[in-house]
């Protein structure tokens, strides 16, 4: 009985990691809640930049995905990026996305960036 429960683990996992969703450069996420029933982990909408494969940089300052300037983001943030160039990957693995997101409301900033899992992402609503 205990071997029948692993197996179907194992196959609720294959499932669920097949059925991933695949997110386009620029779609706006959050990361999700472990427990269903609770908010999204991140309050700040993420914005796609690095999809599976992608190759990320750090040049000068500047955060680059296969060799082209990110831009859609303040100077500021770019520059904090970039200054903690070991939470980039040099490639974005299989499965996986880069996010980054930056938030501005009433002289509160929120930011984050990263790279997650496909299933641990939603699109944001």
């Amino acid at each position: 009985m205990k071997h029948v429960a692993v197996i179907l683990a194992l196959v609720a996992t294959t499932v669920a990691y097949a059925q991933s969703p695949a997110f386009s450069r620029g779609e706006h996420v959050r990361v999700r809640a472990l427990d269903p029933d609770r908010p999204a982990a991140t309050a700040v909408v993420l914005t796609i930049v690095g999809l599976p494969n992608d190759r990320l940089s750090v040049t000068n300052g500047m955060v680059y995905v296969n060799d082209v300037p990110l831009e859609q983001f303040s100077r500021d943030f770019l520059e904090r990026v970039a200054a903690a160039p070991e939470r980039i990957p040099p490639q974005v693995p299989p499965g996986h996305y880069f996010v980054m997101g930056e938030q501005r409301l009433n002289n509160h900033i929120s930011e984050y960036w990263g790279q997650h899992a496909a299933g641990s992402l939603e699109t944001a609503r």
